[in-house]
């Protein structure tokens, strides 16, 4: 693995989340949720991409040929299929979501803490409060509205 170049990691984790999506969501789900998995994953990265660079408390770097005035292109993706993964495991009922959202923030930070060890993401100013803001915001943020959208039948079973 030494020998790969470090943008490679995004090739890989990508990858690794589309085979995971492929065998543990059934395909009917996954249509019912790309267009979930888009805009909370994607479209809110850009969002987050975005905001943290304003603010100048992070951003992805080494991302090779895979990116275009500071956006890479993988991290969307995968975080597109993330969230179609995490919507299709998500709890329903009571306050076990909000629990889940929470353990999946959790996840998010650690994981990005091993990006930044990795040398394709850089937190500049605190690699656990700033993420933890972010992620904590990020996912409770998409489980709530998500749950809106389900109860209000916009969302399909």
């Amino acid at each position: 693995m030494a020998d790969l170049p470090d943008w490679s990691i995004y090739t890989i984790y990508t990858g690794i989340l589309a085979i995971i999506l492929l065998a543990a969501v059934p395909r009917i789900k996954f249509k019912k949720l790309a267009i979930y998995g888009i805009i909370f994953g994607a479209v809110a990265d850009i969002f987050w991409i975005l905001l943290i660079g304003i603010l100048g408390v992070g951003k992805y770097i080494n991302y090779g040929p895979f990116g275009f005035l500071g956006f890479p292109f993988f991290p969307p993706i995968a975080w597109s299929i993330y969230f179609v993964i995490y919507f299709y495991f998500l709890p329903r009922k009571n306050f076990w979501p909000y629990v889940f959202a929470f353990i999946a923030a959790i996840y998010s930070i650690v994981f990005s803490n091993v990006l930044d060890n990795l040398g394709i993401f850089k937190w500049t100013i605190s690699n656990v409060w700033v993420p933890f803001f972010v992620y904590v915001t990020w996912h409770i943020g998409a489980t709530w509205i998500f749950l809106k959208l389900k109860r209000s039948k916009w969302v399909p079973d």
